[in-house]
């Protein structure tokens, strides 16, 4: 009673900088009282600021990270309340009374929400469409409510379990159709709800770290224990085969989640370690059933059963029928109105299937925020297992503040994000002959780029012929950056012939990337009027402005014609989310790091980072931290040059991989194990990778040859052989690589442009790892991932109780993003030491 009378009195207030908030508490400190009501009062900021580009305007607030951001519709600013509450309340209820109220009309339409993006080629993904015209056609106003609100079961900042009540509020609502929008000065939050009748936890811990694996590891594991306990993390070692025997489930990844359960309940536990991968590096069978792996483990997995998004506004296949989730070990508990909270079996619909999301009709309900911070040493092998243990032991007692305070972002251009110029050149009064395309870009600092030049015929005589031109890889200082601005025309080619007929052209992402989501590059003539598309962008770090001229001669030197595009925008959006600067009120992974952390980034705009011996070498020097943010396999991890020039064939470097044997590249460049040449002995970093599948640990040598060659098995390595994924290589590399590494098990998801840092996937939780660390002092690495998942799902769901549906702002990327977010390492690990 103690504890919840504790909780009772402390409510932590999330408000990002949104406005002042008064509380009045009515009987919220009287634990002994069934009801407690809270009553806040909110300001929200008098003024928006509204930017203006040719087509939308964008409403928000100055410097806030808060938008409602569902694809195709409109953006707008919100609020949010995270509200901590006594584990085990009932009957939850909320109401925000707006106050306040004023309407007026804009002329232009409020930007749509861009859609995220999967971070690989291989995903059968359609975009949905720049904007949902069910709801540009409304007069009714957006979002539905004024406010939405969420509750879940899960672990707080100082490790204690809670109820989190998470309120979002829309100051700003929209009617589309008619261009009105209605704006709240303040709002009430009225919040009432049951306190709890009893404390399920023990007062006090018995046992800090519970570590589970066969009995087979247990001599090694041993060490660990007792290094442990040595510096008061109190550990018991408690076998698969023990829990086996002592308790039930529908499956063996069940059974181990009910002793957990019961450790949390009988010892207060707050760190689980499970130990064991695949029984072999050469062939493994990682899948006994849908919903799990076992015959072929050490220690069994759980398989996620994401089939869809559940949006209908996107059409696309994972190409992943369940990825891992160890997730599912540390989600315990979910809150239920009734009882205040119930044991959370990840089949909420009870068909058998864990972990279902297949469409809103066909979906599990599941809680997520974790009850225990989880984390997985996945060895194949008793050495295996030595070495990990070797390595935290030795980590922890010797860390060195020389190296630790050191972090090394690595990073690029994720997505090619360039705006539609749309230059409409109209031809149908000038005469045939030769014309000359010329194209140059300006940076704000007034440097120019080379001219882009191309000759083109008009004439009538004979049919159009034009084609798809992407050769900006061939201008000057290519590989070599920073470099001046570049411009490229891309809708037409030299030699092409504007001739008596109409064309239009689509090209594919094999021509160029992420054209389904901007139409940056399509090719079109019709009626008399070609329209002249392509690039503009400024291959340098943060360089995310420039201005572009078009302008075109006669074969008399004549200028006939000239058109400008101002303050076009692209963002490489790796960099932004590694590196130091605000975008959106949310700051890369660099930006919340402690001021004595040195910081050195190794970026492809920057010219640090031209191939993967570029990688090696600044990852060799030792740092407490490494960010990687890019695209991934389970053996391959890379990104973009800037503006990915020619495209990703040409525009994508390697940055570090496993192997780099491939039955399509019988010829070899040394090393054929890249990884095996870094060289930072004993300063170990803790690693953060956003891409795809990086943290795929259930791969072996045979089944990934096989991927992409024989059969589809989901290896997802298109061929090339590796023994063990890129993230657990990286932990079990004896005295070099990471001491532990954090990234997707999965299809790893992106927000492109300028909503990188702040919309949905990688980039979001692998920075709110870091501002864990560097803002919340998180110094235990398990508590830093999962108050990370926490924030991820605080930040991103909001779900009005009575709907099934998440209509404001969840959906299957969100939720894909958390379960295979997997950290490979010690969750009790010390950061930085204990020395």
């Amino acid at each position: 009673m103690k504890k919840i009378l504790s909780i009772l009195m402390v409510h932590i207030l999330v408000l990002s900088g949104l406005g002042a908030v008064a509380i009045n508490d009515n009987n919220t400190n009287n634990s002994h009282l069934e009801t407690s009501t809270e009553i806040m009062k909110i300001d929200f900021p008098s003024s928006i600021l509204v930017k203006s580009n040719n087509d939308y305007v964008k409403l928000r607030f100055v410097d806030d990270e808060l938008y409602l951001m569902n694809p195709g519709q409109p953006m707008l600013p919100r609020m949010l309340k995270s509200i901590e509450l006594p584990f085990g309340v009932r009957n939850i209820n909320v109401e925000v009374m707006p106050q306040g109220i004023s309407e007026s009309t804009i002329s232009k339409e409020i930007q749509p929400t861009p859609a995220p993006v999967p971070q690989s080629p291989n995903v059968n993904f359609i975009a949905p469409p720049e904007k949902d015209m069910s709801v540009y056609n409304s007069d009714a106003l957006y979002p539905s409510s004024w406010y939405s609100y969420n509750v879940g079961c899960g672990l707080n900042a100082a490790g204690e379990h809670v109820t989190h009540l998470t309120v979002n509020i829309y100051p700003v609502r929209y009617a589309p159709a008619t261009g009105k929008i209605c704006v709240a000065e303040k709002a009430d939050v009225i919040i009432t709800f049951d306190n709890p009748e009893e404390d399920i936890f023990p007062q006090t811990s018995e046992y800090d770290l519970v570590i589970i694996a066969p009995s087979s590891f247990s001599n090694d594991l041993q060490r660990l224990v007792d290094h442990k306990n040595s510096y008061g993390v109190n550990t018991l070692l408690k076998s698969t085969e023990e829990i086996y025997d002592e308790y039930d489930g529908v499956d063996k990844p069940e059974q181990i989640r009910y002793f957990i359960k019961d450790a949390i309940e009988t010892w207060e536990i707050k760190y689980v370690l499970l130990v064991g991968g695949l029984k072999s590096t050469i062939y493994a069978k990682p899948k006994d059933h849908r919903n799990y792996g076992a015959s072929g483990w050490h220690l069994p997995v759980r398989y996620s059963n994401f089939l869809w998004d559940g949006n209908p506004s996107y059409n696309f296949t994972s190409s992943e029928p369940g990825y891992l989730c160890d997730l599912y070990y540390a989600d315990i508990y979910k809150y239920d109105n009734v009882t205040g909270f119930v044991f959370d079996d990840w089949d909420s619909n009870g068909n058998g299937i864990f972990a279902e999301w297949a469409g809103d009709d066909i979906r599990d309900e599941l809680d997520l925020y974790p009850d225990v911070a989880v984390g997985r040493l996945a060895c194949r092998n008793n050495r295996e297992v030595k070495t990990v243990v070797d390595k935290i032991i030795n980590y922890e007692t010797t860390a060195d503040p020389s190296w630790f305070k050191k972090i090394l972002s690595i990073s690029g251009d994720g997505f090619l994000d360039q705006e539609d110029l749309n230059i409409q050149w109209d031809v149908n009064e000038l005469p045939d002959g030769e014309y000359t395309i010329y194209a140059q870009s300006t940076n704000p600092d007034a440097i120019s780029g080379p001219i882009d030049e191309l000759h083109v015929t008009l004439d009538r005589t004979v049919e159009t012929n034009l084609s798809f031109n992407h050769d900006d890889h061939l201008k000057p200082g290519y590989k070599d950056y920073p470099a001046p601005p570049i411009a490229e025309i891309v809708s037409v080619s030299e030699g092409d012939i504007i001739g008596n007929t109409d064309f239009t052209y689509t090209p594919g992402d094999g021509q160029a990337y992420c054209n389904d989501f901007y139409f940056w590059a399509n090719i079109s003539y019709v009626d008399g009027i070609l329209t002249i598309r392509g690039k503009s962008y400024d291959p340098r770090p943060y360089g995310n402005l420039t201005n572009i001229k078009v302008w075109i001669d006669n074969d008399k030197d004549e200028t006939i014609f000239t058109a400008y595009r101002n303050d076009t925008e692209t963002y490489y959006e790796g960099e932004w989310g590694t590196g130091e600067k605000l975008l959106y009120g949310r700051g890369g992974g660099l930006y919340y790091m402690p001021d004595d952390f040195e910081k050195e980034i190794v970026w492809t705009s920057n010219g640090e980072w031209v191939d993967q011996s570029d990688v090696i070498e600044a990852f060799s020097k030792g740092y407490g931290f490494v960010y990687f943010s890019g695209h991934g396999s389970p053996g391959w991890w890379g990104n973009h040059y800037p503006g990915i020039p020619g495209n990703r064939g040409r525009g994508q470097v390697a940055g570090l991989v496993v192997s780099q044997v491939s039955p399509y590249f019988p010829y070899l460049t040394p090393p054929v194990f890249p990884m095996k040449e870094l060289s930072n002995t004993d300063k170990l970093p803790i690693v953060c990778v956003g891409g795809c599948h990086n943290s795929q640990f259930n791969v072996s040598f045979i089944p990934t040859l096989l991927h992409g060659i024989v059969v589809n098995n989901h290896m997802n390595t298109y061929g090339r052989p590796i023994p063990e994924c890129w993230s657990w290589y990286m932990v079990k590399l004896p005295k070099t690589g990471a001491i532990a590494t954090i990234g997707n098990t999965g299809y790893g998801w992106g927000s492109e442009g300028d909503v990188c840092t702040i919309g949905p996937g990688d980039v979001w939780i692998n920075t709110e790892f870091f501002r864990q660390y560097g803002e919340e002092d998180q110094q235990m690495l398990g508590m830093a991932y999962s108050q990370a998942i926490t924030g991820y799902i605080t930040h991103h769901k909001s779900l009005i109780l009575h709907y099934w549906r998440d209509d404001y702002g969840w959906d299957g990327i969100d939720e894909k993003t958390v379960q295979q977010w997997a950290l490979l390492g010690d969750p009790s690990l010390k950061m930085g030491g204990y020395s």
